[in-house]
């Protein structure tokens, strides 16, 4: 009896991992926008809208016809059928194949049948075979719709994606100086290599300095140099490995992949570390996905 009962707990136990699905399936897609461009049938390309909330793939189809076409849709299943996909220039694509079966698509306007094609589609250098269902899309912005149907398999939609970063990438900091970085999730602030620190009318309290003029230099592995005066935005408290120590911040200009913005760095005399630069996650956040595998220029 006792053993019947620890099957069964284990059996149910199973089906409930299961039905729950595996929590790191998503981790290994490939993240895709609100809109992406694709190919059908390897040579037509769409721009598509990227929709979680529509079950099924669409596309824009025209001149439909059936081989031995009959009134009731669901006995056309099987047959041939050859239409025009239409992209957004205008562009037709005459395509040639067999009915899968005959969707019931709701919309605001009401439910429709669609007759539902196999086509391939490609992105991001994979190429999947996808049932799509046929309906003029000839008003509407995008030509092709992905649903449910397909993301589900390869991809998780970020609607304001971000680029990928390697542990490793090359930044220009303040206009000019390039710095290679060490990418570091576990930092929560970016660091610089910072020497020669002046406060001008400089207290021996640190918080106290916070407003005043501070000069510095800065220099990256090439031991290339600049001299950088601003003003104390704040006094951090940084922990590591030693323990915890208090670092002046302040904001300086940061350019990464054309994108150049206002940052505060740490200041730190880095000289005998490999990387003078350290990406803390108060910019990967706002900017970046981090893949430790991939190397810079990827």
């Amino acid at each position: 009896m006792r053993l019947s009962f620890t099957c069964l707990f284990i059996a149910s136990t199973l089906s409930l991992h299961s039905l729950a699905g595996d929590p790191t399936e998503n981790t290994h897609k490939p993240v895709i926008g609100e809109a992406a461009n694709f190919l059908i049938n390897g040579h037509a390309s769409f721009r598509a809208r990227i929709d979680s909330g529509a079950t099924g793939t669409s596309i824009n189809a025209h001149n439909i016809v059936i081989t031995d076409v009959s009134e009731v849709m669901e006995e056309n299943k099987g047959k041939q059928i050859s239409f025009e996909i239409i992209d957004a220039d205008g562009k037709p694509t005459s395509i040639q194949s067999k009915i899968e079966r005959i969707n019931k698509v709701t919309t605001p306007q009401g439910v429709e049948h669609r007759y539902v094609v196999p086509m391939t589609l490609t992105w991001n250098g994979k190429t999947s075979i996808a049932s799509i269902n046929l309906r003029d899309r000839s008003r509407m912005e995008y030509k092709l719709l992905i649903g449910r149907d397909w993301l589900n398999n390869h991809a998780v939609i970020d609607v304001d994606p971000k680029p990928i970063i390697g542990e490793v990438a090359d930044y220009i900091i303040d206009g000019d100086l390039v710095f290679t970085a060490r990418v570091d999730t576990g930092a929560t602030s970016t660091s610089i290599n910072a020497i020669n620190i002046e406060i001008k009318n400089g207290s021996k309290n640190e918080i106290d300095n916070m407003g005043k003029s501070i000069s510095f230099d800065i220099v990256n592995n090439k031991n290339e140099r600049k001299r950088i005066t601003t003003k104390i935005k704040d006094v951090i408290n940084v922990h590591n490995a030693i323990g915890t120590e208090s670092r002046y911040q302040v904001a300086m200009k940061i350019e990464w992949q054309g994108k150049r913005q206002t940052l505060d760095f740490n200041l730190k005399d880095r000289s005998k570390l490999t990387y003078k630069l350290l990406i803390g996650r108060d910019w990967i956040g706002e900017n970046a996905i981090v893949n430790t595998l991939q190397s810079e220029g990827e």
